[in-house]
């Protein structure tokens, strides 16, 4: 299994720099920077790492064409590529929750729209002009005769049944997000669905996990921090709680999301009005938190993950990064990758 991080979104540029080499030292196949409102934009720092690194790939998520046009994302895509060699990665998705807080957009179709955007960006070519009329999204009489570099790779931010089987008959791979081991069935499924659609193998198309890791060594402060998150493990949605909750809570902790939301913005481990029980059941199920002594069971989790199909795992890196990427490097890519 590869293993990728996923960095805070807004991180100064010089820290990017200095934990992409470390990545790059640890074997990590990618380093993702997250884009989101009002934070440092990724693509400077991502640009400066990628001329103090020769094997890391370099990516931005989440990208959607209703906050850039689809002629901006294949610029910038491409720049980033020359600058990194051909390492370049990005991921496209539907309009995210913080941007559609701060811009009032909202978005329809979808699964069209990252179709049209997955379609303009695998047509890129140095050597032929690309005239594709979508029907969201057109680009035509484009041709970036300067990038030579080995193509970028694209990711769709997919993990349920429509977004899924479109972006494997598309896209180079899908970032799922939260999927637990007992979804992995249905989710390949789904994936199945697309690839034979479109006449693709399945070594063609990449599975991740998006996942959120809370592993240091001080065992309180891993939870504590997991427990603050927790509002952005599937959005809470009954599909990942039903698993390990009963329909009763699954249903109180949808309509407790505000207060999870709220933990979120005070960071705070505090819930205001869910019992502790269920918290602890949703640390434990949608997670990767502990300590040290947590790594073999972390371990057999990623191990049944990729039995299961998954081929990458993007491990989601919250306060402290240097220690979490240490302990990620040193502890765990020895035993997975």
């Amino acid at each position: 299994m590869k293993i990728d991080i996923i960095l805070e979104a807004g991180l100064p540029a010089g820290r990017v720099e200095a934990l992409g080499q470390l990545a790059e030292r640890y074997g990590i196949q990618t380093l993702w920077v997250a884009s989101f409102p009002s934070r440092r934009d990724p693509i400077p720092a991502l640009a400066l790492l990628a001329r103090c690194t020769t094997r890391l790939r370099l990516g931005t998520l989440p990208m959607s064409p209703w906050e850039v046009h689809p002629l901006r994302i294949a610029d910038q895509l491409l720049t980033l590529n020359e600058l990194s060699g051909g390492r370049a990665t990005i991921l496209i998705g539907g309009l995210g929750h913080s941007v559609s807080r701060v811009t009032g957009l909202e978005p329809v179709r979808r699964v069209t729209a990252v179709r049209d955007t997955l379609r303009i960006l695998k047509g890129l070519r140095h050597d032929a002009m690309l005239n594709y009329e979508g029907e969201l999204y057109t680009l035509k009489n484009y041709q970036a005769e300067w990038a030579t570099q080995p193509p970028p790779r694209v990711y769709a931010g997919a993990t349920f049944h429509k977004m899924l089987r479109m972006a494997a008959g598309v896209a180079d791979g899908t970032m799922m997000s939260d999927v637990p081991l007992q979804r992995m069935p249905e989710v390949m499924g789904w994936a199945g669905e697309g690839l034979a659609k479109a006449g693709r193998q399945r070594a063609d198309f990449r599975m991740n996990n998006f996942m959120a890791w809370h592993v240091k060594e001080d065992r309180a402060a891993a939870i504590a921090e997991a427990r603050r998150e927790l509002i952005w493990r599937g959005l809470l949605m009954a599909w990942f709680t039903e698993l390990f909750l009963d329909p009763a809570d699954a249903a109180m902790v949808e309509e407790k999301r505000p207060a999870f939301l709220q933990a979120f913005l005070q960071r705070s481990p505090r819930i205001e009005g869910v019992p502790e029980p269920v918290i602890d059941k949703l640390v434990e199920n949608m997670t990767l938190a502990g300590d040290p002594a947590d790594l073999d069971r972390i371990v057999r989790h990623l191990k049944a993950l990729e039995a299961a199909g998954l081929d990458e795992v993007a491990l989601r890196l919250h306060d402290d990064p240097e220690e979490a990427l240490a302990i990620i490097g040193q502890r765990l890519v020895p035993e997975v990758s």
